[in-house]
């Protein structure tokens, strides 16, 4: 019985080092690839005034979206746009 539970408790271990290495190594792939999107951001001189534009961009998209969803005239349940849109209000038929 003693040899059973050493054996069950070495392959535990072994398959938990395993685990923690395989984490290490892809922790270590996602922080390369991170560096590189930041260094690509860190490259262009991104201002202020970037995130207004795309700031403008999303309310225009966002009024598109409404208008198309009362003109069309089709009921919409919130719930169902809420992870994509936000909290917009809706055309309740």
């Amino acid at each position: 019985m003693n040899t059973y539970i050493a054996i069950i408790t070495t392959v535990l271990v072994i398959t938990q080092i395993i685990r923690v290495t395989q984490n290490a190594i892809s922790l270590h792939r996602q922080e390369e690839a991170i560096k590189i999107d930041l260094k690509w951001l860190k490259d262009r001189d991104i201002t202020q005034k970037d995130f207004d534009i795309q700031k403008e961009c999303f309310c225009l998209l966002k009024e598109w979206l409404e208008e198309q969803i009362y003109d069309s005239k089709i009921p919409v349940n919130p719930e169902d746009c809420k992870p994509y849109y936000g909290n917009l209000e809706y055309y309740d038929g």
